[in-house]
């Protein structure tokens, strides 16, 4: 078992790398006093691992309720939110509770906004079982649901008591799924890490991702995850906002899209396509960092333009109405060089139109 140890002030907590029953058993044992657990996934992930994981739980004498709502980030809204409300009420799921999130990142968001919302709180468990979950979305305490205007508008920032990470879990994934988790993976190695960047492109060279590999990327990522976290739990000095490298955009598109064309990973890479562009549209970075931008992404088959029929100022106001907006300007991560970005770099509408439509072509 490896641990990193995400340390905050008022809710520090331990990321666990295993794929031992023993030590999973263990965690619970350890963070659910109560042995009450509802746990809320998705209808894929939960036809593959949630009896399991019941059963072993209950022979533990575990009180176990589950919740499984359609898989897919259009279930990720108020309409899914109010169903686990009424169902949790229904079942008679009380303040002693611990909510488990077994799934992706859209289990875990919603899952996890539940847990923050439901009684004025229930004790939550992050069970990863997606690329982009374990490297992303599960640690740092983002919960939320999308709304029609926008992608994570409604939520809250909620830690859980720990994050259960088995890289096992992996090997049920599909392709797309995979491809998924790469375009947070490239993300961090972007902004983070040159070294990072050279140790993905070599993988991505060899055409083969071994278990070993995923093991290493994944601690990595969250190595870097829990040290921004560390230091902007909630994005109030605003270095939290680096992770958000290619989101502006990626959001956007998932928007206009209805977040039926492209999984979440998939238009953050074709985001960080478009942050590439628009810093060296505005002097930001050079040509070669841009290209090596694009290397990398084409390198782990993420590389698409958005085909899509939607007018360049409908992406821009969409832009705008981003969190991490201020007064109706658009606040971006813009890469300076590999392994060095900046957060809060704030681009003129004509800029950002004139990159649209150029990208859009």
């Amino acid at each position: 078992m490896k641990q990193i140890n995400v340390k905050l002030k008022n809710n520090p907590y331990p990321i666990i790398f295993s794929n031992n029953e023993n030590e999973f058993i263990n965690m619970f044992n350890k963070f659910v006093p109560h042995k009450k657990v509802l746990f809320v996934s998705d209808s894929n992930v939960a036809k593959i691992y949630l009896k399991k994981l019941e059963n072993i739980l209950k022979k533990e004498k575990f009180l176990v309720y589950s919740y499984v709502f359609k898989a897919g980030e259009e279930s990720k809204n108020l309409n899914t939110l109010k169903d686990i409300y009424d169902y949790a009420l229904k079942a008679g799921v009380d303040r002693k509770f611990t909510v488990a999130a077994l799934g992706g990142g859209v289990v875990g968001d919603t899952a996890g906004f539940f847990a923050a919302t439901y009684m004025r709180g229930l004790k939550l468990i992050q069970i990863s079982t997606s690329l982009l979950a374990m490297v992303d979305s599960s640690v740092g305490g983002k919960t939320g649901v999308n709304i029609e205007g926008g992608k994570n508008i409604v939520g809250a920032f909620y830690q859980p008591k720990f994050v259960y990470i088995n890289t096992d879990f992996l090997k049920t994934l599909d392709l797309q799924n995979l491809k998924n988790g790469m375009g947070e993976i490239i993300k961090y190695a972007v902004t983070f890490s040159r070294k990072f960047y050279d140790k993905l492109n070599k993988i991505f060279d060899n055409s083969v991702i071994t278990q070993k590999d995923f093991d290493e990327i994944v601690y990595q990522c969250c190595k870097f995850k829990a040290a921004v976290v560390e230091e902007d739990e909630k994005e109030v000095s605003g270095v939290r906002e680096l992770l958000n490298f290619g989101h502006t955009f990626a959001h956007a598109l998932e928007t206009v899209t209805e977040y039926k064309k492209y999984f979440h990973g998939e238009a953050v890479a074709i985001g960080m396509l478009f942050a590439a562009d628009l810093a060296v549209n505005a002097k930001f970075c050079s040509e070669t960092t841009k290209e090596e931008i694009y290397k990398i992404i084409i390198n782990a088959g993420l590389y698409e333009k958005p085909n899509i029929k939607v007018s360049p100022q409908k992406i821009l106001d969409l832009m705008k109405k981003d969190k991490k907006s201020v007064s109706q300007n658009i606040r971006f991560v813009l890469p300076k060089e590999i392994g060095k970005a900046k957060f809060g770099e704030e681009v003129k509408d004509l800029i950002v139109l004139k990159t649209i439509k150029e990208f859009l072509k």
